[in-house]
């Protein structure tokens, strides 16, 4: 009988043992890339705060250590979607053409061709325009990695050998909470004006980006995206803007740019 009770009780504690040591371990599989960039180029068009907001840019632009763009102003900004389609509005707008007013670099340009838009304007335009960004648009060329941060967020990250680098975060609605990249090695950009003059384009401009670092934030309000903060860090160099006229080439130069912009939503 002792034998018996004493066998039962050495079972007892054998099985108790085992059940303590067996855990069990539940992995939240990832979703795939295309899945991840499907929905979420569906959110970038359709699931945007589409309130008026008021934004701080701040931008600075150097040629070697001359400062010649200051910007600092409130902007009224109103997103449709993140796919370059939004309105902006000056707070203040200044009355006066403030092209006119910054130095030698650019007293050739009229306002409407000058250079400025594209070390000031476009940098902000084409960060906004999300869906267009490489590696958002495509997977061409582009190593991923997905994997869950929490129960809530995944976390992607991107690289390309000779292009970008970065990475972003999505909650477990697709909506993108924060976005960052910057360049590998430098590369070039080429841009021909619509217009024509004669046989000619209105103006061509080209340049190499040998900087770019770019940081979004976003919020989300009442279940929509918000931009909060739009950091950009670019190095422009071989800045080349060409204007034509019927006979040819009326003015090249060939100049670098070194620029910082900041756009933070305001809280009054």
């Amino acid at each position: 009988m002792k034998n018996w009770l004493f066998f039962l009780f050495f079972t007892f504690l054998v099985q108790a043992q085992n059940e303590k040591e067996i855990e069990v371990v539940v992995v939240k599989k990832a979703p795939k890339i295309a899945t991840v960039l499907k929905r979420l180029n569906k959110q970038l068009l359709k699931n945007v705060d589409t309130t008026t907001y008021v934004y701080q840019l701040n931008q600075l632009n150097f040629e070697n250590t001359d400062t010649i763009i200051s910007r600092n102003e409130k902007q009224l900004l109103k997103f449709t979607d993140f796919a370059g389609q939004f309105s902006k509005k000056n707070e203040i707008e200044n009355k006066d053409n403030w092209f006119t007013k910054i130095k030698e670099t650019f007293k050739d340009y009229s306002a409407k061709e000058s250079p400025i838009g594209w070390i000031s304007g476009f940098p902000v335009r084409k960060n906004i325009t999300i869906t267009d960004l490489d590696f958002i648009r495509t997977t061409r060329g582009y190593a991923y990695k997905v994997e869950w941060i929490n129960d809530e967020d995944l976390l992607i990250s991107f690289q390309s050998a000779n292009f970008y680098k970065g990475q972003f975060v999505v909650d477990r609605n697709y909506n993108l909470l924060s976005l960052s990249y910057e360049v590998q090695a430098p590369y070039p950009f080429y841009y021909t004006s619509d217009q024509s003059v004669g046989k000619y384009h209105t103006f061509t401009s080209s340049w190499i980006y040998q900087r770019e670092k770019v940081a979004m934030t976003f919020a989300i309000v009442k279940k929509k995206m918000a931009l909060v903060s739009l950091s950009i860090e670019e190095k422009l160099r071989d800045f080349v803007f060409n204007r034509y006229n019927k006979e040819g080439v009326t003015f090249t130069k060939k100049t670098n740019f070194s620029t910082q912009i900041e756009l933070f939503r305001r809280i009054e």
